[in-house]
Formats: structure tokens, sequence, C-alpha cells
């Protein structure tokens, strides 16, 4: 079985350096991360080290990014000498947001609504950190850009669907990515089933988000919220589906009540 990887890259140039959007592939890579699901493993590439990450990429079954095949693919492919990038199945998730809403979404919008927490900065710092040698930032940043690029995609295919802001308001977007069953459907069963969960929940606590890890035994549910008896804070709360990250049942409950929310 290949390999399926979410990728970005930070470039050496700008546009106006290299003259204009249809020279893509003259900015030059300073620092390319990869998250590979199949080791778990979070990695960052420099220039230098390109040539054994494409490697890597020849044995990819998928590729996952966000203006990814527009951009990240036409810098990276000068790099690349026996890969054809063109020819890997590739999930651009900016292009599944424009197919759905007609108009393009910045990723820090998306994250933000979905996730909670957003990108690190931009990608003109990026090119500073690069001239001014400040490679710990750099690479920080790519890889911070990489795990907020997974996150969206493992909420979409656990969801269904993703967020962003249109107009001061959260609005979903399709997740063409989904895979069954999703969280709403797990809840369902779980409470259909008496069985007990553990969830991974998006919680601000006022400096940033957290994800809490939370057993539960599920009391009622609709579509928006869940009150259930946490385990965790042996008390019963209510819990936004939204916010739900991740969720898996691992037991059957003691006792169970079924009630309407």
């Amino acid at each position: 079985m290949g390999r399926k990887l979410v990728f970005d890259l930070e470039t050496k140039k700008i546009f106006d350096q290299v003259g204009g959007q249809q020279n893509a592939h003259l900015l030059g890579v300073s620092v390319c991360g990869v998250y590979d699901f199949s080791t778990g493993k979070l990695e960052a590439f420099r220039e230098e080290e390109l040539p054994a990450m494409e490697k890597l990429f020849a044995e990819a079954e998928l590729l996952v990014g966000f203006n990814s095949k527009h951009f990240d693919n036409k810098v990276l492919q000068p790099y690349f000498k026996q890969v054809d990038l063109a020819k890997i199945p590739h999930l651009d998730m900016l292009e599944e947001v424009e197919k759905v809403l007609g108009h393009r979404v910045k990723l820090e919008s998306i994250a933000q609504s979905t996730l909670g927490e957003g990108k690190s900065g931009t990608g003109l710092d990026a090119v500073v950190y690069y001239n001014e040698g400040r490679w710990e930032e750099l690479i920080k940043y790519c890889l911070d850009d990489v795990r907020v690029t997974r996150d969206v995609y493992e909420y979409g295919r656990r969801h269904g669907y993703i967020w962003y802001s249109s107009g001061g308001s959260l609005e979903k977007i399709k997740a063409s990515w989904v895979e069954r069953p999703t969280i709403l459907e797990i809840l369902a069963k779980a409470l259909r089933d008496h069985q007990q969960l553990e969830i991974v929940y998006l919680k601000n606590n006022g400096v940033g988000v957290q994800r809490e890890k939370r057993v539960i035994d599920l009391r009622a549910m609709d579509y928006e919220k869940i009150r259930a008896f946490c385990h965790t804070a042996q008390a019963e709360r209510i819990f936004s589906i939204a916010k739900i990250f991740d969720a898996k049942i691992v037991g059957e409950m003691d006792s169970f009540q079924p009630s309407l929310i």
C-alpha cells in the first residue's frame, strides 16, 4: 500500500521577483513539510534534501494539500527527476472548496472556523525567514501549515464538512473526501446501542484551543449537540458536535436512559 502524504512548501522568492504567477516554477523551495499518515511522522526537507523527499513521493498513493495542485506542484516539480507530480492522485482542498462555493477561501478562514486555530504567519514571513537565515522559525512555520492542513483534511474526512466564515457567521462546506461512518453516525450508533465513547474535543480555554480527550456516556443528541455523562469530569455535560474532532466507540455503558435534549 502506498503512502498518503500531506505537504506544504515555502519559497525562496515572491512572484514579483520572478515575473508573476505564471513563473511559479522559478520561485525555488526553501523548505517543504510532509506528514506521512502511514508512519505518523511530520518532517521538514530543506532544498538540498529534496532528492530524499522525492523517494517518499515516489511511494505516494495520495497527496493532500491546499492550493497545492496549482502552486506547490509547480514550484516543486523542477526538483524532481523521476516523479511526475501530475500523475499522483491528489486532493487539493482549495479546489474542492471552489467547486462547492464557486469562489476561493483562504486556509486561515477555514482553519479558524473549523479548528479554532489557524496559520502562524504568511508566506511572505517565510521568505523573510529564509533571506535572514532564520531556519528554526521557517521550519516551524512550514510544519505548522502542514499540521493545520492535515487537521482540516481529517475534520472533513470525519464529519463530511468543514467550516468557513461568511459575513461574520459560520457556514459549512461539504467535504468530498468524507469517509464513513462520520462522527454523527458514530454518535448515533453509540446512543442506539448503549455504547461508551472516547472523544477528542476542541475546547477554547481563553488562550488557545486545547484538544481534550474525554470518555463519555451519551444521554441524548440532536444534529448540533449531545448531552452526555463525562467520566473525565464526573458530571453531565453538553458538547457541540461541531467541536468533536474525533470519536470512537470503546465499550458498553453500564446503564442508559434515552431522551431528547
